[in-house]
């Protein structure tokens, strides 16, 4: 992940104390809270350590947490004894030109990570994008081009989506949809509460599409609604229904672990993963086409691109074969050996089965495909 231009890594013999460090709320929300459960784990994790792995970040100039949040709050929050067990967090310092610079910087940073969930990233993309339509705007505005980060190749100023797009692996029209869901969230926020991002990026019950719609209604309607869609709320009257009033029936943007029969429902958020290696290997491809450029190009001569390209490309087939595409032919959901006990079948698998059945049916099978 490219770091923000604007933000330099300075080294510092004035490192300031742990009880020093602000906290700023703007900054703390835009890195996804830990559960209960989550935060407990991170706790024992680091106490069976002994150390936290990764520094907390710290805006030279102001004090303020960048990066860590959850990390301080898990030392902060430690008994003197478990405190005498361990080593302390170690600070990194480094300087930003001003607060959209550390904005910008703690969304990248997080979008990175792996164990980001699906609306957590989505929401920071969006929030990248709208911080950087504004940037462009200005920039625009005063006839420049927009800002880029190291290794951006900007043909047309003021496209953001679409820079945004290359860069972490989506479609510009992902990105737009991104960005109306983060404003909705934060719409939502600061409506009904700040407990409200937290349970939108967590719990799952609310699709996007459903976040974006009670956001749209007048301020008055939108706990009601944001209730009855949580499943808390009373149904609204008339003699129309629609299963979301009661919550947990709406299509969840995360994968979920299928119990019971598999259905094509289920084949589609056994998917999620893939897709997701899918969007990475865009980036991935567009870096390593990058290599001979970069300062050490000479080591990555035609023959070294050829090899790397060819490892990339038996990489990604590999991971394609692997996708489920159905629900499992020989034991109709309800996993059998055949489809390793997961219920559904790759492709190849699949059309075996076709031509099995076609072979001693002797009709024109029909696989359905959740692809």
């Amino acid at each position: 992940m490219s770091v923000n231009p604007r933000a330099n890594v300075e080294a510092s013999s004035s490192i300031p104390r742990l009880d020093s460090i602000q906290i700023d709320a703007e900054f703390r929300d835009l890195c996804p809270a830990l559960s209960f459960e989550e935060s407990t784990q991170l706790r024992d994790n680091i106490l069976s350590d002994g150390e936290f792995r990764e520094p907390l970040i710290v805006w030279k100039s102001q004090g303020i947490l960048v990066d860590g949040h959850n990390r301080f709050h898990v030392w902060r929050n430690l008994t003197d004894e478990q405190r005498q067990r361990i080593a302390a967090p170690r600070i990194r310092q480094q300087e930003f030109s001003d607060r959209d610079a550390v904005h910008d910087w703690i969304i990248n940073n997080q979008i990175g990570r792996r164990n980001v969930a699906p609306s957590q990233r989505a929401y920071l993309v969006g929030k990248l994008y709208n911080s950087q339509k504004k940037n462009d705007k200005d920039f625009l505005k005063r006839g420049d081009s927009p800002p880029s980060l190291p290794g951006d190749q900007i043909e047309h100023p003021g496209k953001t989506a679409g820079r945004i797009a290359d860069r972490v692996g989506m479609s510009p029209a992902q990105i737009r949809r991104d960005a109306k869901y983060a404003e909705a969230v934060d719409k939502l926020a600061a409506n009904l509460g700040p407990s409200v991002r937290d349970e939108l990026l967590n719990a799952k019950k609310i699709s996007k599409d459903r976040a974006v719609e009670i956001a749209a209604l007048p301020a008055d309607q939108q706990k009601a609604e944001y209730e009855r869609a949580m499943g808390r709320g009373e149904p609204s009257g008339g003699t129309s229904f629609t299963p979301y009033e009661w919550g947990g029936m709406e299509p969840t943007d995360e994968p979920v672990v299928p119990h019971g029969v598999v259905t094509e429902y289920h084949v589609k958020e056994m998917q999620t993963p893939f897709n997701e290696v899918q969007k990475q290997a865009t980036a991935l491809k567009k870096a390593i086409q990058e290599l001979p450029n970069g300062p050490g190009g000479a080591w990555c001569g035609p023959n070294a691109m050829n090899d790397i390209m060819t490892c990339y490309t038996n990489l990604i087939n590999t991971i394609n074969h692997r996708k489920p595409v159905v629900v499992c032919g020989h034991c109709n959901g309800q996993k059998c050996d055949k489809c390793y006990q997961t219920g559904a079948l790759n492709k190849d698998l699949s059309q075996l089965f076709i031509e099995g059945q076609n072979a001693t049916q002797g009709t024109t099978g029909s696989v359905r495909q959740a692809v």
